[in-house]
């Protein structure tokens, strides 16, 4: 639990929010959906008590690879985002989709399920000898994904008595939340994109994957793309790994049982069809309503986010701030973490950057 100014940790809530899946892996089956709350105890009080949220409601949406927990809730100082968001006023909530954390990983806990060469690494420990499938194909797609969202959207608009809630996506998350704003004007009030995925055609990948479940490792963290992107000395706080990885596991004990010692995370596999009209594109984009605000690090192909400033003609009030030494993992990193918790806080509750309300800002490090 993180220490705040005012000395009082905020109230943790955990909840599962019923749905009717449309994942390709348990399509109708009714399955609950993880989704945690930070409030501060006196909001929280003022809301039981009738008093308005419009306006102070947001919803973290996380990325392709990191589940809710470690990404937005991190025990580590304080990094947790939740928490500076629940500290500055707002009744914060964040979810995991099918396949993250704790919600529902159908067809994932069976290790046959694994391409032959992933279950190489689970011989003899926990295999035999290679197996074949008992299921072949994608766990969910994005539009199960966006279903999701929008289940979860309704569900804290109805807990709340709010009409719109704003969303923060990171990542893949800003393929989510951005494609929500999208295809839902009307109930999302601003727009939080952290180092978003975008491409102005929609394109994914042309092949649906043929096993639903991959493994990642500890050295994901060490010597993946984070590490290979950091350019800057000092930094990433040396002990915040170890955390970021135990924070998964506790989310993934399955996986962490799979391998013994440092254990290892299992990866939903996911196909990007979009059946319908909106996709994340550049006429989805332009159809954003809502006020936005895109942070992007500059060791993470800020162009891209360039590109998606530029194709966002719904609204004029949407910012770009790009990050000095800062990479795809930023709310990780003690070069740019308090900007980014800072910068959302400022956003969410005035829809401006350092006062500004459009434009192009560049953010230096401030020790």
């Amino acid at each position: 639990v993180c220490p705040y100014s005012d000395g009082a940790d905020p109230v943790t809530i955990d909840r599962y929010v019923q749905h009717v899946s449309t994942a390709p892996a348990n399509a109708g089956a009714q399955v609950g959906l993880f989704l945690r709350e930070k409030v501060d105890a006196d909001v929280l009080a003022r809301l039981e008590a009738g008093a308005s949220a419009e306006g102070r409601v947001v919803l973290l949406v996380h990325g392709g690879i990191t589940p809710s927990l470690p990404a937005f809730d991190l025990p580590y100082g304080d990094y947790s985002w939740m928490g500076h968001l629940a500290d500055a006023g707002f009744d914060v909530f964040a979810m995991d989709f099918t396949g993250y954390g704790r919600s529902p990983r159908p067809t994932m806990d069976d290790p046959c399920n694994l391409a032959a060469s992933e279950q190489q690494r689970l011989i003899p420990h926990l295999l035999e000898a290679p197996c074949e499938p008992s299921y072949a194909g994608p766990v969910t797609s994005r539009e199960s994904d966006w279903d999701e969202l929008e289940a979860v959207v309704d569900y804290v608009r109805a807990l709340r008595g709010v009409e719109r809630v704003s969303l923060l996506g990171w990542s893949l998350g800003g393929v989510r939340a951005g494609g929500f704003a999208a295809r839902h004007p009307e109930r999302v009030h601003r727009l939080v994109l952290y180092s978003p995925a975008y491409s102005p055609t929609g394109a994914g990948s042309p092949r649906p994957p043929t096993r639903p479940v991959r493994l990642v490792g500890y050295d994901s963290l060490t010597e993946g793309r984070w590490q290979r992107a950091i350019a800057c000395d000092d930094q990433v706080d040396p002990g915040i790994r170890p955390v970021i990885w135990r924070t998964i596991l506790e989310g993934d004990p399955v996986g962490a049982a799979w391998l013994p010692g440092e254990g290892v995370k299992r990866q939903r596999t996911s196909v990007p069809t979009v059946a319908g009209a909106i996709a994340w594109d550049a006429d989805g984009a332009a159809r954003i309503r809502a006020p936005t605000l895109i942070l992007a690090g500059d060791q993470d192909n800020p162009q891209r986010k360039h590109r998606l400033h530029a194709d966002m003609t719904g609204t004029e009030q949407r910012v770009l701030a790009v990050m000095a030494c800062a990479t795809h993992y930023a709310l990780w990193e003690r070069t740019q973490y308090r900007f980014l918790h800072d910068a959302s806080v400022e956003w969410l509750r005035d829809g401006t950057l350092r006062g500004q309300g459009s434009g192009v800002l560049r953010i230096g490090v401030e020790r």
